[in-house]
């Protein structure tokens, strides 16, 4: 139907006032978003500590990252782990099944994936008909990928476990080890087809003789439960080991558990903490959850419940809510950013960093895009100040592009007024962070003298580091340093500390004062003229420049191979 908020809300608003904790949650939203309804936090934080009570699993996820990071509430890091224990662990249990099912993609958007960029975040249809064909044709890596595919269900394909299982099947015959771990595993757990420990302990062990580290855990994962094999904890722990030597994260994860077991061998917290790190670094769901635990009883390593929060927080933003991700991104390729933006709103509030930086990424394209329009109902104003609220969250999370897109907000003034000290602050922040373009904004403040006091030695040791960090910016340093030179030029021969950009500027105002012209109230002042100056200086240096190049190649000239 038709979007109607007026509608949603007046609905909303009934089911709230008898208890619906979804609905309590939806009202915190636009409350806190300016959606729909005036921006109002405080009802917004009773609304979801409502929800949150009433077993609302995104409101306990919007509680626990505010009492953690200290959003509009202050830090309380023990409040923060009472709200995101509940999630952590229903995702665990899920986890512990070990079953496939949908994968959570965190598509980041950039230019390259906005609608209209021909580039897409997940698989297009030509895409899968490729590998389709070549499947069919026999191509292993192809069979494999379609069954991946079907079997996480990645991509924006639906999960089907019929189809993966097909293409393992196809795969395997082909004498491929990654296939046999996988039908192991569709056999030790029954996914799809009749349990049976028999024919996983066949299939792990082909995969086991060609030297595959998932075959080996699953043969160590037989043993250390005796699913049709006499237990034997030694076995396992064998196999264990040689697969977590090849780096295999689940491996790993079942190590860390033997040890704080004391299975087979005697318990060690230390081990435990050794093996559950390695494999939580590959991204491993338990592990993660295992080394929050253990930080947070002090088990291996001392208790510390920030730390712990953060793995569970990691493990609860695994959980089937975070769909909505992938949700949000089809929207938006099919050209509906209002509901994109409304999909991703409810994350970035639960505190899903890639939420919170896409949230200002759309508001930020659709400002520059179509400043004379309103997206669900925000003035100008009101987006850029929600962008810069969204990008200050992201980049309080470890995002340095919202980090460098805080400096600029605040450089040029969007939705805040212009602070170039603050911009400083911003920059150097992502320049520790090894960031090109903010290295290079620092050189430019310092060169020109703004916000910062003017050092030519700084500015060139800035656009040295941006060259250093990302090849790519040789071109665009070579044309400031030139200019650098000239204002180094500049200020050798006059004295003055001005750039010549300003002194430029108040001549053309002095020649509009002596040629006795009007003084009109809109007419440009000296620091009006100033960027449109800069402007110029570097056209012409680029000018410049260029014809250099074209001398340096008329002396050395290309020349084209000629085919015998």
């Amino acid at each position: 139907m038709a979007r109607d908020l007026s509608r949603a809300i007046a609905l909303f608003e009934q089911a709230a006032a008898e208890g619906e904790p979804e609905a309590q949650h939806a009202l915190a939203l636009l409350l806190t978003s300016g959606v729909g309804l005036p921006l109002n936090p405080p009802l917004a934080t009773t609304y979801l500590y409502f929800a949150a009570e009433g077993g609302s699993l995104a409101a306990q996820l919007a509680l626990g990252y505010r009492h953690l990071l200290g959003v509009q509430m202050p830090k309380a890091c023990n409040k923060a782990l009472l709200y995101y224990n509940p999630a952590a662990e229903k995702v665990v249990a899920g986890a512990q099944r070990l079953r496939g099912g949908q994968l959570i993609e965190k598509i980041r958007l950039s230019v390259d994936t906005m609608p209209g960029s021909g580039k897409r975040g997940g698989v297009d249809d030509e895409v899968i008909q490729y590998y389709e064909s070549s499947a069919r044709k026999g191509s292993v890596d192809a069979q494999l990928t379609l069954a991946h595919l079907n079997f996480h269900g990645a991509r924006g394909m639906p999960p089907d476990m019929s189809r993966a299982f097909q293409f393992y099947a196809k795969a395997a015959a082909a004498g491929e080890a990654a296939a046999y771990s996988h039908l192991g595993h569709f056999y030790a757990q029954g996914i799809g087809v009749e349990q049976d420990n028999a024919t996983a302990l066949e299939y792990f062990r082909k995969g086991a003789a060609k030297g595959h580290a998932p075959s080996q855990n699953g043969l160590g994962y037989m043993y250390m439960h005796g699913y049709g094999v006499k237990e034997s904890h030694s076995k396992a722990l064998e196999y264990f080991k040689t697969a977590a030597d090849k780096g295999n994260a689940e491996a790993q994860f079942n190590l860390g558990a033997m040890h704080i077991a004391g299975m087979g061998v005697k318990k060690s917290y230390d081990k435990a903490l050794h093996y559950f790190t390695l494999s939580a670094h590959q991204g491993h769901t338990l592990a993660l959850y295992n080394l929050g635990q253990m930080h947070l009883n002090g088990l291996g390593a001392p208790r510390s419940c920030p730390v712990a929060v953060q793995f569970l927080k990691a493990v609860a933003e695994r959980g089937p809510w975070g769909k909505q991700l992938g949700e949000a991104h089809e929207a938006l390729q099919d050209g509906d950013a209002a509901t994109a933006l409304q999909l991703y709103v409810g994350l970035a509030e639960a505190g899903y960093e890639v939420a919170q930086s896409n949230v200002a990424f759309i508001l930020d394209q659709h400002l520059t895009a179509a400043p004379n329009k309103t997206l669900l109902g925000m003035s100008r104003g009101d987006a850029a100040q929600r962008a810069l609220e969204m990008y200050r969250r992201a980049a309080q999370q470890g995002n340095v592009a919202a980090e460098l897109k805080l400096g600029d907000y605040h450089y040029y003034g969007h939705g805040v007024p212009i602070d170039l000290e603050a911009a400083v602050g911003h920059y150097r922040a992502a320049a520790e962070a090894r960031n090109a373009q903010a290295m290079f904004d620092l050189a430019y403040m310092y060169a020109h003298g703004l916000g910062l006091a003017r050092d030519f030695h700084l500015a060139r040791r800035h656009y040295d580091m941006a060259v250093e960090a990302a090849a790519e910016a040789y071109v665009p340093v070579q044309l400031a340093l030139v200019e650098l030179w000239l204002l180094g030029l500049w200020a050798a021969y006059t004295g003055r500390t001005d750039s010549p950009s300003v002194l430029l500027g108040e001549e053309l105002a002095r020649w509009h004062a002596a040629l006795g012209l009007p003084r009109l109230s809109e007419m440009p002042t000296a620091e009006d003229l100033t960027p449109a100056w800069d402007t110029v200086l570097i056209l012409v240096l680029t000018c410049v420049l260029g014809y250099i190049l074209s001398l340096r190649l008329r002396q050395h000239p290309i020349h084209e191979a000629r085919v015998p």
